[in-house]
């Protein structure tokens, strides 16, 4: 299983449950082991999106030194936003790949940290999805599918119910 949902027990202040928590392993399944989860999807995929609007933002023509203060400081936001989405293992490589930025990072060094943020996360987006398309293929199959030497299961077959003559 390349996705688990687990119940998620808390309630909102409107007295309807929090929605179900979804957990996406990523790669194969000698990966999965070593810890590579995204463990919350949804909050990664904003983060993505909006990390995707400041690199943007960032190359577009007229951006100045507060814009860039600004974009780091929204960089740094967004980083630690994807470091709560993830797996420890995972956290660590972020960490260690994408350093938070300081103030003085200037339009050149936000573009470039914005850019290798994106490098990273469009790969992870992209392994999650396709193990979440993986696995909707996976259930859309037909389970009657036996392997090779197993008996077809037997169909079981009704008598028509008897109608009444007129």
């Amino acid at each position: 299983m390349t996705a688990r949902q687990e119940p998620h027990r808390t309630v909102h202040a409107r007295g309807r449950p929090a929605p179900a928590r979804m957990t996406v392993l990523i790669g194969d399944a000698r990966e999965a082991r070593r810890g590579y989860e995204v463990t919350s999807p949804t909050r990664l995929m904003r983060a993505w999106r909006l990390l995707t609007a400041v690199n943007e933002e960032l190359h577009s023509k007229g951006i100045d030194d507060a814009g860039a203060r600004r974009a780091a400081m929204v960089f740094n936001a967004l980083r630690n936003e994807v470091v709560r989405s993830i797996s420890p293992h995972l956290a660590a490589e972020v960490r260690e790949l994408l350093p938070l930025l300081d103030e003085d990072s200037g339009v050149a060094g936000t573009r470039a940290a914005c850019s290798a943020a994106l490098g990273w996360l469009d790969s992870l987006v992209t392994s999650m999805l396709m193990q979440l398309a993986e696995q909707g293929e996976r259930a859309a199959r037909p389970t009657a599918t036996r392997g090779p030497g197993m008996r077809p299961e037997r169909a079981q077959h009704r008598r028509p119910a008897s109608r009444p003559q007129r």
